[in-house]
């Protein structure tokens, strides 16, 4: 029987501050505007992420990000995760990266 992978929150409550400093507003609120300077340096973070964990990134003509790690079986379906980083004026910290952040720390797991 395989092992099974070594899960730990650490990993992802590491990542959510950096994320949440990328802001137009104080902390502990959070606001990146869709397609401000704040969001597209959001976005530039959470894609460098992305690569860094081995995932092959591509945005589409409307500004979605897709990240896919390409498994051993690549004619299967693949599984989808994420949420959004843009946040409303003064939204929360967890507000949409737990979803991106927490996606892509359960596949550095799997990794």
């Amino acid at each position: 029987m395989g092992t099974s992978p070594e899960l730990s929150i650490d990993g992802l409550m590491a990542k959510l501050p950096a994320l949440a400093r990328i802001s137009t507003t104080e902390p502990p609120a959070v606001t990146r505007v869709v397609f401000s300077e704040a969001d597209l340096r959001a976005r530039t973070c959470v894609k460098s992420r992305c690569r860094e964990a081995g995932l092959t990134v591509h945005e589409d003509t409307v500004g979605n990000t897709f990240a896919r790690w390409n498994g051993t079986e690549p004619e299967l379906a693949p599984i989808g995760t994420g949420s959004h980083i843009d946040a409303i004026p003064n939204a929360g910290a967890y507000d949409g990266t737990v979803g991106v952040l927490g996606g892509l720390e359960a596949i550095r797991v799997l990794q």
